[in-house]
């Protein structure tokens, strides 16, 4: 009897260690995801859902239900009322695609689960550092965010009207390596463009970028100085003159006298309608790349783009944005945190995670990703000259060889970050806008240029943006 026993109870523990949390095929539990992805992106999401569901999830007693709650700032409205338990606001999924500061701020009630009791430290080596490191904000190594897809920033260019340009010019591609390069080609390029046309001061933009806070942080952190540093558990603000000056000499002054530009939603619109030739975008977005150009006379033609890593600022370390939101998983009972955990993981094994990368933009997770060997048949799949996979394999390169950079997040994080996003970037447009008056009334290009790329403009601006940025970050 004692032996049938042992045999009895070692069966037991044998089963509760393969599932210890009691999940069961015969009674699955359901788990609900909240997530912003939209088109193909959704598309394939759905579809890798589909897959778990079928087959690793039925195995283990897990049924996944994912919906889309709009744009990621309607999705976190939505946690938002569910949280404060609003008139007719759903229940709190389990999962929610969350960017950190986000996470921070439920974190701050005591609703986000800690991931770190459901991996093991040899999985949890399996991700890239940075992207895993990112979700644990806090001093006791918890793991809040769950990294499932990244991205990070990428240059594309209108090949076609680059190649006509650079054979008129002698430019060469060399220059589309740095901020200052870029400054100067879009020079060129306005001045090309310019002497096309009988028409004086008609030239054409080059550049022009999305995400603009990605900008001054990343330009900011790669010239010596973190904006957002967390300094003894406190936020400090290390807003540089000189440092912004050269951020402001490399975009406020190129936009103002037409050599960059904004004119749709985003950069990408505006290569479609021939107002730009390059931008800087996120490498999520390279499914709404165009593949023609449609001018405002009714002309259409098609082009051929080209990818370039993130430009740099000449002689500093190469940085990059990692962006992208995570997942973060509700408190809740050990066995649903288990269950969401579990497919987690799943999403982004190599496989599933180079099939969701391939379909989405997005960047695997895992440092295994990045071996060729694993790559070629997906490049393959993708066609290995098509914007895909140059698209994957210099995010890929992105990830492995620039400095990853994200601001860790703080209390008004969010508010801090819209400051910088807008605050040039605007001014710059308006200022454009007041010098395009001015040249309808007959002044000369250089002449109207001149009153706004003064000292006195930009420390005006500064201290203006300084007062901001303290004001949110003393609040």
């Amino acid at each position: 009897m004692p032996v049938l026993a042992a045999v009895f109870f070692s069966l037991l523990t044998g089963c509760e260690k393969k599932n210890p949390y009691g999940l069961s095929e015969k009674d699955p539990v359901t788990i609900t995801i909240w997530h912003y992805y939209n088109g193909v992106q959704k598309e394939e999401f759905d579809r890798l859902v589909q897959q778990f569901n079928e087959n690793e999830g039925r195995e283990k007693g897990i049924i996944v239900k994912a919906f889309n709650k709009g744009n990621i700032d309607e999705l976190s409205a939505l946690v938002n009322e569910s949280i404060e338990k609003k008139i007719g606001s759903e229940p709190l999924p389990d999962v929610f695609s969350a960017y950190v500061d986000k996470v921070y701020e439920v974190d701050q009630m005591g609703l986000a689960a800690d991931l770190s009791n459901y991996l093991t430290s040899d999985e949890i080596s399996e991700y890239v550092d940075a992207y895993m490191e990112e979700g644990r904000f806090d001093s006791t190594g918890a793991i809040k965010v769950f990294p499932i897809a990244k991205s990070t920033e990428i240059l594309t260019v209108n090949k076609t009207d680059w190649d006509k340009f650079a054979a008129a010019t002698g430019e060469t591609e060399e220059a589309l390596s740095t901020w200052e390069g870029i400054t100067r080609v879009a020079e060129s390029y306005y001045k090309w463009t310019d002497s096309l046309t009988e028409a004086p001061d008609d030239g054409k933009a080059f550049f022009g970028r999305d995400a603009f806070a990605n900008y001054m942080i990343i330009g900011s952190f790669q010239l010596g100085h973190e904006i957002f540093k967390v300094k003894d558990g406190k936020t400090v603000l290390d807003f540089h003159k000189p440092t912004i000056r050269k951020l402001w000499d490399n975009f406020y002054v190129p936009y103002v006298n037409g050599y960059f530009g904004s004119y749709g939603k985003f950069r990408s619109d505006d290569v479609k309608t021939g107002q730009l030739a390059a931008f800087v975008g996120a490498t999520s977005g390279i499914a709404y790349f165009p593949n023609s150009v449609t001018l405002e006379d009714g002309t259409n033609y098609t082009i051929e783009s080209k990818l370039y890593p993130l430009p740099n600022f000449q002689g500093t370390v190469p940085c990059a944005v990692q962006q992208g939101a995570g997942m973060m998983v509700f408190k809740s009972e050990e066995k649903r945190e288990y269950a969401a955990t579990l497919f987690l993981k799943w999403f982004t094994a190599v496989e599933q995670n180079m099939e969701f990368a391939v379909g989405s933009g997005y960047l695997p997770v895992k440092k295994a990703a990045g071996n060729q060997e694993l790559l070629t048949p997906f490049l393959t799949e993708a066609g290995e000259r098509s914007a895909v996979s140059q698209n994957l394999l210099i995010g890929l390169e992105t990830a492995n060889q620039y400095r990853l950079y994200t601001s860790k997040p703080f209390k008004g994080g969010d508010r801090a970050r819209g400051v910088l996003n807008s605050s040039m970037a605007l001014k710059a447009k308006e200022d454009y806008s007041q010098i395009s008056t001015l040249m309808s009334q007959g002044a000369k290009r250089e002449n109207a240029v001149a009153n706004y790329v003064t000292e006195e403009n930009f420390d005006n601006w500064y201290q203006d943006t300084l007062r901001q940025l303290e004001t949110v970050m003393g609040e």
